[in-house]
């Protein structure tokens, strides 16, 4: 088992969506795209894209979201 495997599988298993790092992160679909796990890289989960960067319309920002009730 490889440490992508490994990461991958705790994301999963904790409801995280990806990885977020200093300027990037990674869905779990694309995990790991650099080939390392960066000092960096936190459990995140995806969020609307609020910079104005040539960037896809979501980044991953850490931790789990917010679960509003209601």
């Amino acid at each position: 088992m490889t440490v992508c495997e490994i990461v991958a599988e705790y994301l999963e298993r904790n409801g995280y969506e990806g990885l977020a790092g200093n300027f990037c992160g990674c869905r779990l679909a694309d995990l790991m795209p650099c080939q390392e796990l960066g000092p960096t890289c936190e459990a995140g989960h995806v969020a609307p894209c609020d910079c104005e960067d040539a960037c896809p319309d979501w980044m991953i920002v850490p931790g789990l979201p917010d679960k509003q009730e209601g």
